[in-house]
């Protein structure tokens, strides 16, 4: 059991530990794997003389998963999971969701709504006094005050509603261990032996947020207008996202400040791993498996055991991805050996490996190796749209070689690329496209046009419907070239903020005329930080101030109905949506005849 992180008290007798420096509380089930947040911040910590344990998927409803590792002696660190709770519990029309692909047998249930809240409240009843950090995308993406859609209000910076005593964010393994070296030192300098640290807040750490009481230290901050502000005055609440949203897009922001009730909402700049040290990462002892614990099968585990991450980072600034909030903008890429070391131990180190390679990528797995040439970067949203920035290093040569090499290692039948490329950029080559469709794809290649008109594709930060055409044509035409039946499984977003019912018609006639049948569509989910859901929330375009129309109530439903006609479910949405625009005679064209 030493492969593992320890998870109850036998495992900590086994090591020799007396007492755990740090406790990680995750949401997700414990599959120790770098693609994990919790797993992986315990073997980065671990790698620097800190001893680490887990507690997965408590029962909050008890204490005793909470009190099996006893106290920290630095500090608890929260983590909801690799999901907001509330996007893993909940679907876009808040109903329920009924799976969950982070828990054994798929079981939805098991971790709480606003886990990162009810987790902080139960250590903090059960520990009093000992310090609390939280993290995971939950944390990172609520780090200011935000609009939240399960509750349609404007919340606090969410260290202020779970009460913890610091907050990290985005990519932040510098953050966390900087808090745990100074911990650790104030432990040594008081002689306190095993009790629990306090934190001080004397100097500021990267990725982390904190709540101060004067904030005269900080001359140059960008100051944001206050929560109470923002909550009550949507064009301050647009006004708050538009300057932290560009002061986030610089390669060297400033601390930014939010009041809140009388207090101060510090957040300091990230500081991101450089190449070596994310490589470095990937060397770490994982056990690259679920805990042995486990009796089911967990879905994500079978999405990553054959596949690996090549890099970090966005620059598509689609309006609707928060992405770049919480890996930033731009790309940190791993070398050909790194990638090329961590896929030849899984060639050889797992047992049910049988040749495929079912992912190497990151966020766009077509923008490894893409650089910015400008040494202080720029605030503009996206680096590729409306076109390609002249700064930008958007050269598919990397990704090209990269996908050559995996190729030949010894071993790998096929390379599949499953996490998703931008057409636009793959556009740009020819040799490119050429291999992708003729090496690369297993059946299906999923894309992302989204939508269709241009009204609501400049909400969205996405090209026009020309490029996904013209990518399609390409596609079908190499793959006749090479004799290959694979097919685009293309995804679009119904109820984007700037989508009107006409919109949705729209698309749902050009699906028709091009013999697209949707399985799945998504209906636009607000989730914080994202400027679609300021677009949501306040009606208002951040950047210009324009108003935005906003689809909400019914006409949600009439929407995602209209991209999926032929399903007898969605027979009456139908029907009540075109009589809404007196376009009823569209009816037998979009719909299948009811026997």
């Amino acid at each position: 059991m030493l492969d593992f992180l320890p998870v109850n008290k036998d495992d900590i007798k086994k090591r020799g530990i007396s007492q755990l420096d740090i406790i990680l509380v995750t949401g997700d089930a414990y599959i120790d794997h770098p693609s994990f947040g919790s797993s992986l911040i315990g073997r980065y910590l671990e790698s620097h003389g800190f001893t680490v344990g887990i507690i997965a998927q408590p029962d909050w409803k008890k204490d005793d998963d909470f009190l099996k590792l006893g106290a920290p002696r630095l500090f608890f660190g929260v983590s909801a999971g690799n999901l907001d709770s509330m996007v893993a519990n909940y679907t876009a029309d808040k109903k329920v969701r009924r799976t969950d692909m982070y828990t054994p047998g798929n079981e939805a249930g098991h971790r709480p709504d606003r886990a990162t809240i009810v987790y902080t409240s139960k250590l903090k009843a059960l520990f009093p006094g000992v310090p609390i950090v939280l993290g995971g995308v939950e944390a990172s993406l609520r780090r200011f005050a935000h609009y939240d859609y399960w509750d349609d209000k404007v919340r606090r910076s969410l260290i202020f509603d779970a009460k913890a005593d610091y907050l990290t964010y985005g990519m932040s393994e510098k953050g966390i261990l900087r808090l745990a070296q100074m911990t650790n030192d104030q432990c040594q300098m008081s002689n306190e032996g095993t009790e629990t640290a306090t934190f001080s807040r004397r100097f500021p750490i990267p990725n982390t947020a904190i709540i101060i009481k004067d904030i005269s230290e900080y001359k140059d901050a960008l100051v944001l207008p206050s929560f109470e502000e923002v909550s009550t005055d949507k064009k301050k609440y647009a006004e708050a996202f538009k300057l932290y949203y560009l002061e986030g897009r610089k390669k060297h922001p400033r601390v930014i400040i939010q009041p809140c009730q009388g207090r101060y909402l510090v957040v300091f700049p990230p500081e991101n791993l450089n190449q070596k040290e994310f490589e470095s990462l990937f060397e770490l002892p994982f056990a690259r498996a679920p805990h042995p614990s486990y009796h089911a099968p967990i879905p994500a585990w079978d999405f990553v055991k054959f596949s690996t991450v090549s890099h970090r980072g966005c620059f598509g600034g689609c309006s609707f991805c928060a992405i770049s909030q919480h890996q930033g903008k731009y790309i940190t890429s791993r070398s050909l050996p790194s990638i090329k070391k961590e896929l030849q131990d899984i060639i050889i180190k797992q047992p049910d490996f049988k040749g495929q390679i079912l992912d190497v990528g990151g966020p766009t797995a077509n923008m490894y190796g893409m650089t910015c040439t400008d040494k202080e970067g720029c605030t503009r949203a996206s680096c590729i749209y409306p076109t390609v920035c002249n700064k930008l290093d958007a050269s598919l040569k990397p990704s090209l070689k990269l996908m050559r090499e995996i190729r030949e290692l010894p071993g790998v039948k096929n390379l599949f690329i499953a996490s998703g490329i931008r057409y636009d950029l793959a556009l740009l080559d020819d040799e490119y496209m050429d291999e992708l469709v003729k090496h690369h794809v297993s059946g299906q290649l999923s894309v992302a046009p989204e939508h269709i008109c241009e009204e609501v594709l400049l909400m969205m930060g996405k090209p026009k419907v020309n490029k996904f055409l013209e990518f399609k044509d390409k596609f079908e035409a190499l793959n006749k070239k090479h004799g290959k039946k694979q097919f685009i499984v293309p995804y679009f977003i119904s109820s984007h903020p700037g989508s009107t019912l006409n919109h949705a018609l729209e698309l749902a006639l050009f699906l028709k005329k091009n013999n697209i049948r949707v399985e799945q569509v998504q209906n636009f989910t607000p989730t914080p930080m994202t400027v679609s859901t300021c677009m949501y929330y306040t009606g208002l375009d951040p950047f210009t101030g324009k108003v935005v129309h906003v689809p909400k109530g019914e006409e949600r439903s009439f929407q995602k109905a209209l991209l999926q006609p032929t399903l007898e479910k969605n027979y009456r949405l139908v029907a009540k949506a075109l009589k809404q625009m007196k376009k009823e005679m569209l009816l037998p064209l979009l719909t299948v005849r009811r026997q």
